[in-house]
């Protein structure tokens, strides 16, 4: 009763077609306004598990030590190694036109690197000045031979055969930015009262900060680009760093957007027009799916909800579901318009009662199958990592407002345009149609034994699926950010970062016993200590920290690792190979100069929180690892053999946190099916008030979404930011299908009371449309293959395939079981010539 209340009131509204088009074009003037704040954004945070404890440590120890906010720049001359004076001049005007840059900090290279050995320098005499190749008496043979054998600089900041070098970038973080976000984070977490709507100003604050912030940032990588190509004629260069990959993420997934996104619509109107030779019925859909995402775009900007790479590809999914909806509305009109022709009424004499019967005896199936599609993209909502939940509701606003703009434009267009389509042959039953519906009723067995069998294979296949992400894999090979990681993998030291931290008790000068101090009696002068922390560096804390190093160096999927360590190996070069003392570790600290000790000290040790860091880089090109397994040995590793007590060591940066995301990936997969298989039944069973219906209608498209996840562990291919929206699309846009051919099954059986004339009429009608829309989305994301972004390339065939595989099981798995259920089982033979005999169904 409720729902026919419904469809009278819509089909009331019909009444008035130039009024809802004035409307609607008035929100569209607004959408376009507000459409200006659309964003994008593919930081690094924007890759982490909201509320990862992994996340709060990440930028508690980047607060003290410093992050991964700096840029790489490498550079090998055409002529020459590294030390050749006109590439080290090349190397100087370089690093000085990086240093220029807004928003640059600083640039350090080998130029700035401290000579000890070139010749010798005492330790001792460091405060009074070093050399570095910037000094006019340097001995470059000796300082070739210092830095390509320097445990901290070789592979840091040169090769090992020294025809290469790197510069590091360092660059200014946004201070109010941070302090904005983590005002937002206190309260949010309620740390902090919320008085009045401060929440609601800061979370508005933040978007305007962050949106500068990105501007800032795209400009300033744009300028230190600029910058390399100018040189690109003295030597070849590569630019590297997380900063790096997330700019160029944001990059080609732009580039995508609007080179697909331009390219997918054009053959969209090919397809349309190839299927109903029309240019209404390619103009009608455009224009919607056009609207619909128009309408998307500004409700994203006034919200100032960025997209990010998981979410990017939702603009085209807008497109080609609402293209889908109008095709089935399309098929229908046609068929209505077919019958009215062969039953000899005049279809010019009442043009508008076609469009309301179609829009009336669609509205059903298609509220369904819009809050089923919602429901499917819902789901995504329940994990915890923030651009899946966005990309989840990003989905679920669009696929409501596109059902609105079709149940409005179309038929408001529609009433509007003089003159009625060409009266073509419409209900022809295509051929593929025909052989589908043939073996879906008179070989239900076999298809359900097939089902059965891949269903088998599926769950074997299932158990192969993997997490082995790599950054470098998410760019074609022809890229120059692949390029460019791949070199700095092989020869600097590796790309993704991360930290060990070792916490021991902080510094405390009143809390020094006098047999700690007995070692330092010698410093005694009677002066001002200008670095007092330094009694704080001990033997036992360095051993502590040299033991986990040498364990990371003998990891082969762990490049170059830094720690005070590393330092410490420099001196041993003075010492004859022997450990420094307490008292000539305090000596060396005292003696070296403000600038060497905030270089080489600083990012390495913390009295003041008693922290000490290692600071590692993981060689993405190298043999797959396990991520998970790497931290678990490093832990096991200080606990068991260093003697660490669990609590003072901490794993952190981007490649902890990476992971962390893909381990949350995997287990919302599992929350994501079960939601999904929750949600379906329940609109099928209030759509077909039939819980045999509503089950039936299920097994196809978990089917066709299992075997889509199956065909990823055999092909290797790993669940990662796109794929793992792979469940939620196949069985929200595969189950469309079946709500379409289950709504018409439901109508033709209780016309016929026969299953198998039910499934034959189904295929000749809305299987008709069933056909030219999962055709139109299989064209649509099948163009995305020709990007150069790898997810994006994945996604795109992985769709495909999946449409492909729900249409397959809907046109035989499904209408096979309802024969089964509902007629069961007869030979073939007896029905051969009725089944030649059959008439063309019409609708």
């Amino acid at each position: 009763m409720l729902q026919e209340q419904i469809v009278a009131a819509y089909v009331r509204l019909l009444d008035y077609p130039r009024s809802l088009l004035a409307v609607m074009a008035g929100l569209l003037t607004v959408a376009v306004f507000y459409g200006s704040g659309f964003s994008f954004d593919a930081s690094s945070d924007t890759l982490v598990v909201e509320g990862d404890p992994d996340l709060a440590t990440y930028l508690e120890v980047s607060a003290t030590f410093g992050g991964d906010d700096f840029l790489l720049l490498t550079f090998t001359p055409h002529e020459g190694d590294i030390f050749d004076p006109d590439n080290l001049a090349t190397l100087d005007m370089l690093a000085a036109r990086l240093a220029a840059v807004p928003g640059v900090r600083d640039v350090f290279s080998i130029l700035d690197a401290p000579l000890l050995k070139s010749p010798p320098v005492p330790l001792t005499e460091l405060a009074a000045g070093f050399r570095t190749l910037r000094s006019a008496d340097v001995d470059l043979d000796l300082a070739a031979a210092e830095l390509t054998a320097s445990p901290l600089f070789r592979e840091l900041l040169i090769t090992t055969d020294g025809r290469s070098s790197a510069l590091r970038i360092s660059l200014d973080q946004d201070r109010r930015l941070a302090a904005l976000e983590a005002e937002q984070e206190a309260l949010q977490a309620g740390r902090v009262h919320p008085a009045g709507g401060r929440l609601a100003e800061v979370e508005q604050q933040r978007r305007e900060a962050r949106a500068r912030y990105l501007e800032e940032r795209d400009r300033l990588i744009a300028s230190v680009r600029g910058i390399r190509d100018e040189f690109t004629d003295r030597g070849v260069l590569h630019l590297g760093g997380v900063p790096m990959i997330a700019a160029d993420m944001i990059a080609f997934v732009k580039n995508d957007l609007f080179t697909f996104g331009g390219l997918v619509f054009v053959l969209l109107v090919g397809s349309l027009y190839g299927f109903f030779r029309n240019w209404r019925w390619v103009l009608l859909p455009v224009a919607g799916s056009m609207i619909t995402i128009a309408y998307t775009v500004g409700i994203l900007g006034f919200a100032g909800r960025p997209v990010t790479v998981i979410s990017s590809n939702f603009i085209s999914l807008l497109a080609i579901i609402t293209i889908s909806l109008n095709i089935h509305l399309i098929v229908r009109y046609r068929e209505l318009l077919q019958r009215d022709a062969e039953e000899g009424d005049d279809p010019d004499a009442a043009p508008g009662g076609l469009a309301v019967e179609t829009m009336r005896s669609k509205f059903a199936p298609c509220v369904y199958n819009t809050l089923t599609t919602m429901a499917a993209f819902g789901s995504l909502m329940a994990s915890s990592i923030v651009p899946v939940e966005d990309f989840g509701w990003m989905m679920c606003l669009g696929i409501f407002i596109g059902f609105l703009v079709t149940f409005t434009f179309f038929p408001a267009a529609l009433l509007l345009i003089p003159g009625r389509p060409p009266g073509a042959k419409l209900n022809e039953e295509l051929a593929f149609t025909r052989v589908l519906s043939f073996n879906a009723r008179w070989r239900p067995g076999a298809i359900l034994f097939a089902a059965l069998g891949l269903l088998a294979v599926g769950v074997l296949g299932l158990s192969q699926v993997t997490l082995d992400n790599r950054f470098i894999d998410y760019f074609d090979e022809n890229t120059e950010i692949n390029a460019g990681m791949r070199f700095i993998d092989d020869r600097l030291g590796g790309t993704v970062p991360f930290e060990v931290v070792v916490a021991f008790d902080p510094y405390d000068e009143d809390a020094l016993t006098d047999g700690e101090m007995d070692d330092f009696d010698d410093f005694d002068s009677g002066e001002e200590d200008a670095y007092p922390q330094r009694y704080w560096y001990t033997r036992d804390k360095l051993d502590r920290v040299a033991g986990l190093q040498t364990f990371l160096q003998t990891r082969p999927e762990v490049g170059k690792v830094l720690s005070l360590a590393t330092l410490e190996s420099l001196a041993l070069e003075f010492t004859g190979g022997e450990p420094l003392s307490a008292f000539e570790i305090a000596a060396v600290l005292g003696e070296l100069p403000d600038e060497l000790r905030a270089e080489l000290i600083e990012p390495y040790a913390d009295p003041a929180s008693g922290r000490m860091r290692l600071s590692a880089r993981v060689v993405e090109s190298g043999p797959a690892f396990d991520r998970a397994k790497l931290v678990a040995d490093i832990r096991a590793h200080a606990e068991q053999v260093l003697d660490l007590a669990a609590e003072q060591i901490q794993i952190t940066g981007m490649m902890v946190l990476f992971n962390s995301m893909l381990t949350q990936l995997f287990d919302s997969q599992v929350n994501t099916l079960i939601y999904v298989v929750g949600a379906t039944f329940l609109m099928f069973l209030i759509l077909l008030r039939s819980p045999l219906y509503a089950l039936l209608g299920l097994v196809p498209n978990l089917l066709a979404a299992a075997t889509v996840l199956a065909f990823m562990g055999y092909a290797q291919i790993p669940l990662d930011m796109m794929t793992i929206t792979i469940a939620a699309v196949s069985v929200g846009i595969g189950v469309d299908d079946a709500i379409h051919y289950l709504h018409r099954f439901k109508e033709e059986f209780a016309r016929t009371g026969d299953a198998r004339e039910a499934v034959a009429w189904s295929h000749a009608t809305i299987g008709r449309a069933m056909y030219f829309t999962s055709l139109t989305i299989v064209i649509g994301f099948s163009v995305l293959a020709f990007s150069n972004f790898v997810p994006t390339v994945t996604f795109g065939l992985l769709v495909a395939l999946a449409m492909v595989l729900a249409l397959l099981a809907n046109l035989t798995l499904l209408p096979a079981l309802l024969v089964l259920c509902l007629a069961g089982p007869r030979p073939l033979h007896v029905h051969q010539a009725r089944e030649q005999a059959r008439p063309t169904p019409d609708p």
